[in-house]
Order: structure tokens, then sequence, then C-alpha cells
């Protein structure tokens, strides 16, 4: 990837805007790191960080906002409550703000 074509990490407005993961992954690279490289440095599986730029994996998204100089609440606010503490949710249990007709959009009905 050539690092020119990569903009200024950015976090989108809004109180509960999370950075977008292709712009987290450009930080990094910017910053001298790939996915795969931090996923060596830390004896993880190739795909350990990727998993973490789009779902919630507090110990790797510390990891990812150290290398980049900044706070994981900063660059996935939606994750974080007002203390910063990572917000949990049980397994299988979907957020109170899930929503499927995202999911389901422009998909026929079956009859």
């Amino acid at each position: 990837m050539n690092n020119k074509s990569c903009k200024k990490a950015r976090v989108a407005p809004g109180p509960a805007s999370d950075m977008h993961p292709a712009d987290v992954k450009c930080a990094l690279e910017k910053a001298g790191w790939s996915l795969r490289q931090l996923s060596k440095k830390h004896n993880l599986s190739p795909s350990a960080f990727a998993k973490a730029l789009v779902t919630r994996v507090p110990r790797l998204q510390k990891i990812i906002a150290d290398e980049l100089g900044i706070n994981p609440w900063d660059i996935w606010p939606s994750r974080y409550d007002a203390q910063n503490n990572p917000i949990k949710f049980k397994r299988g249990r979907k957020p109170k703000n899930y929503s499927t007709e995202s999911r389901h959009q422009g998909q026929g009905a079956a009859s």
C-alpha cells in the first residue's frame, strides 16, 4: 500500500463515531506497523488485529492505540463508557441499539 495515499487519521464527527478500520490501519502503516507485524510481535494469529478493528477486543485495541500514541476510547468511543472502561456484552446478546434492518436490506422477503 502506498503510504502517500493514506489520509491523516481522524475521528469522524459525533460523540459515538469510531475511526473507520481503514483509517486505523493506515495510521498504523504510517507509524511503521502492519497488522501482521503486530500479530507476530505479540505472538498472535495473523488475523487477530484485523478482528480488533471491527469488533470489541479491548486488549488488542489498547495495543493498537499504544502504537498510535492515543487512547483506545479516542479511536473507538462506541466501545467505551463515560469512565473510559470497555463496554462488555454477554455472548449471544445484541446491544440495545442493534438493528437487523441494514443486514437484510435489499433481500427479498421469503414466501
